[in-house]
């Protein structure tokens, strides 16, 4: 078992980053994918109990780490700068890991499928939050109950901002299948 669980572990990786750089991607070249709400809602309890344990994984990794640079740091073998970065690690990476793998869970599907056998199709959502203008995303929307990474729509026209709150519904058009969308046009349900 201890022979195997790097190549898994790599394997996981790699398709991690793969999904990522493929959702980042589509945020460059101005669609954003957005999967639908009955595919999140049908497929969260899924994510969520393959993410606890790949967060458990990792946080044990992490403690192990931590407690041979702890006792690397007892015998003057490591600095202590070494060691808080594990500390850190211990902390935080588990979380962080467990939260990437539930977004890749719930947006993997929907995007592929999106990508190689979407359409034009039309999807309802509900409005979060209006933010305001960043670096990476100016004029943004966000929708509500979306994993990281998929529920921000960037340049959506101002003036079509100012008629949005918070739970407006709106009608997300695009190309994509009934799971998820790269949304091209924002309309309110009326």
């Amino acid at each position: 078992m201890r022979r195997l669980l790097p190549p898994i572990l790599v394997f996981c990786l790699a398709g991690l980053a793969i999904h990522l750089l493929a959702l980042l991607g589509a945020m460059i070249f101005g669609h954003s994918f957005v999967p639908s709400q009955a595919y999140v809602s049908d497929h969260d309890m899924i994510a969520k109990s393959i993410a606890i344990p790949a967060g458990c994984l990792i946080f044990v990794l992490c403690c192990r780490k931590f407690l041979k640079d702890f006792r690397a740091f007892q015998a003057w073998d490591v600095s202590f700068k070494t060691l808080v970065l594990s500390g850190f690690g211990v902390l935080v990476l588990p979380f962080v890991f467990g939260v990437f793998v539930r977004a890749t869970l719930l947006t993997a599907y929907p995007l592929l499928l999106a990508a190689l056998m979407g359409e034009d199709t039309q999807l309802e959502f509900s409005v979060d939050r209006i933010g305001g203008s960043s670096f990476r995303c100016s004029n943004r929307v966000d929708l509500a109950g979306m994993p990281m990474m998929t529920g921000t729509l960037c340049g959506v026209p101002d003036d079509f901002r100012k008629t949005l709150h918070q739970g407006t519904r709106v009608m997300l058009t695009g190309r994509g299948t009934a799971d998820g969308l790269f949304a091209a046009t924002i309309d309110v349900v009326h």
